[in-house]
């Protein structure tokens, strides 16, 4: 919406009736003309502070092509510039390119006096070949043009009808019309008694054409407003991005916090935006910065609303979280599919400005992507290889965010928390709490255990007694250990059914050199039947407190009974 109420404000430029009709050339771009004041200024410097003959424009001119409006204007007026020092043939010879085929050296002369008269003439006021590249214009309205010559109508009454015009012709060249010339004498004496205004030097002239009226035409008060607002405006929109994310804080639900700090953000921007383009009207730009009127607003709006469709994003996968509820691998897949909206809208927004606000053509940019595709391709191949590796994790899910694994390298096991899946890597926390990053090509071809995945805990332990020269002693210790492992207190922390499946096993296991050897068998689950570690907050150190619990029953009861654990023997 505010983009479409920018527009016309920034097109509503009339023409005065008169005009020739006919496709018109968009004005020169903005960021290529900056460009070339930039240059031309450094020229101006340079030759200031070199010493050295000034520049042979007969055997060394500035322009002398045809490929542009921009170089068929300044070619024709160089040109006759010579014919006035005296330089007549190569003048003529060079000014003619520019005219109309079957034209004479009289209209170039009066078509040269127009020019003069309408002037100062500068590269400034034609665009170049990149311009017309990327527009395609066939033709170009040197006069009349709006705000530039609006002075003229109230010193003189141009005729109806009549104006100086470029257009490309059948051999891919850019002249001065038919018309212009045909009705050149017309022009000429309507406009006769205006003063020339046109200088040949090239000291600086495209640099005063585009800064000077925004350095000489702005007032101290002028810019002292333009700060000003510039000023409320930042103020303004770091406060309404303070407020929301104070609102956000404040809010528990985490949907409505993500909506209001995109708000924010976004609202911020257009705040900014707002007193920015208030600012603008305070300074003079001159006819090349014009257009800074409209696209620097269109960028800062570009990219609040980019910043309010990312905020979107974030609130739609907050509420598909949410629906989610405890399924941990919709939860990943969510949060992955998140990611790369983000990107592509990122890079989508980035192409846009780069074709749309500064006129980069972007074709031309991917076909250097291409030609650099084998370059990087072998630099790359890491990448791709964990990307490939990022979408065995999303596909066959050997674990989420959230469960402990174990991870067994080529060289190295590592037991810990998944922290993270991106594209590329693997974030886990492991048991001394430091941060590793894995490359997700490691988990195609490693082996992974997922101890969030299990349902229960199998242990097994050992209880060595000493040889008798009774079998009874033996049954009175495995009857200890299953009145242990039956024990109404560890049932219950176990989640075990004592006569069901999960019931415990204590078995003879065999003849050491010194002892009697008992093994045992118990289950510890970490929920109800079917439910898994990751879905309860029972965990590993849950069943390490389990063991204790069991160990500490078993000396208790052997105690009671009198049963003598075995020692170790030289």
């Amino acid at each position: 919406m505010c983009l479409s109420f920018l527009t016309p404000i920034a097109s509503a430029q009339s023409l005065p009736t008169g005009s020739d009709s006919g496709k018109s050339s968009s004005p020169p771009g903005v960021l290529s003309d900056i460009i070339g004041a930039i240059d031309d200024t450094s020229r101006m410097i340079v030759r200031g502070i070199q010493p050295g003959e000034d520049r042979n424009l007969v055997t060394d001119p500035y322009f002398n092509s045809q490929e542009s409006p921009r170089h068929a204007l300044m070619t024709f007026v160089e040109a006759m510039a010579l014919v006035e020092r005296g330089f007549v043939e190569i003048g003529y010879e060079r000014a003619m390119f520019s005219m109309p085929k079957g034209s004479t050296e009289v209209q170039a002369d009066r078509l040269y006096q127009v020019l003069l008269r309408i002037g100062p003439t500068s590269a400034t006021d034609a665009p170049g070949p990149a311009r017309i590249q990327e527009s395609g214009d066939t033709r170009f309205q040197v006069f009349p043009q709006p705000r530039q010559h609006e002075w003229i109508w109230s010193k003189a009454s141009p005729p109806t009808g009549v104006g100086v015009a470029l257009v490309l012709d059948e051999t891919n060249t850019w002249r001065f019309s038919d018309a212009t010339a045909q009705n050149i004498d017309r022009l000429l004496s309507s406009i006769e008694n205006l003063p020339p205004k046109f200088s040949t030097g090239n000291n600086g002239g495209f640099y005063a054409q585009v800064f000077g009226p925004l350095f000489y035409q702005t007032s101290l008060l002028e810019w002292l407003c333009f700060v000003g607002v510039c000023i409320l405006g930042i103020v303004g929109a770091y406060a309404f991005m303070f407020g929301m994310n104070w609102l956000a804080k404040r809010d528990v639900h985490h949907t409505l916090s993500t909506t209001l700090r995109g708000l924010g953000r976004a609202g911020g921007i257009v705040l900014m935006t707002i007193a920015f383009t208030i600012s603008l009207g305070f300074l003079e730009l001159g006819p090349v910065l014009e257009p800074l009127h409209y696209e620097i607003p269109r960028f800062l709006m570009v990219i609040a609303m980019t910043l309010l469709l990312l905020s979107v994003i974030d609130v739609v996968a907050s509420l598909a979280k949410i629906r989610a509820k405890d399924d941990a691998y919709d939860r990943m897949l969510i949060t992955t599919v998140e990611r790369l909206l983000r990107v592509i809208v990122i890079v989508m927004v980035f192409f846009f400005i780069l074709q749309v606000i500064f006129s980069v053509d972007v074709s031309a940019v991917f076909l250097g992507f291409g030609v650099l595709a084998l370059v990087f391709s072998l630099a790359a191949q890491d990448t791709v290889k964990n990307m490939f590796g990022a979408a065995s994790i999303f596909m066959n899910r050997p674990f989420v965010v959230g469960d402990w694994i174990i991870f067994k390298g080529k060289t190295v096991e590592l037991c810990g928390v998944v922290d993270d899946i991106e594209l590329q890597a693997t974030k886990i926390t492991d048991l001394s709490g430091n941060m590793i990053t894995l490359p997700n090509m490691q988990f195609i071809d490693r082996e992974v255990q997922n101890l969030s995945a299990r349902g229960y805990i199998r242990r097994d332990f050992e209880v060595a007694i000493p040889y008798r020269a009774h079998a009874e002693e033996i049954t009175r210790a495995m009857d200890a250990l299953r009145d242990v492992l039956t024990d109404d207190e560890v049932v219950k922390d176990a989640l075990i059914d004592k006569n069901g499946e999960s019931a415990p096993h204590i078995t003879f296991y065999e003849f050491s050199d010194s002892w009697f050897t008992l093994k045992t068998y118990h289950f510890y689950y970490f929920g109800e039947q079917g439910a898994r570690q990751r879905d309860s907050e029972r965990g590993w150190f849950t069943y390490l407190d389990h063991c204790s619990l069991v160990n500490r029953k078993v000396v208790e009861v052997f105690g009671e009974r009198d049963i003598e654990f075995a020692f170790p023997t030289q």
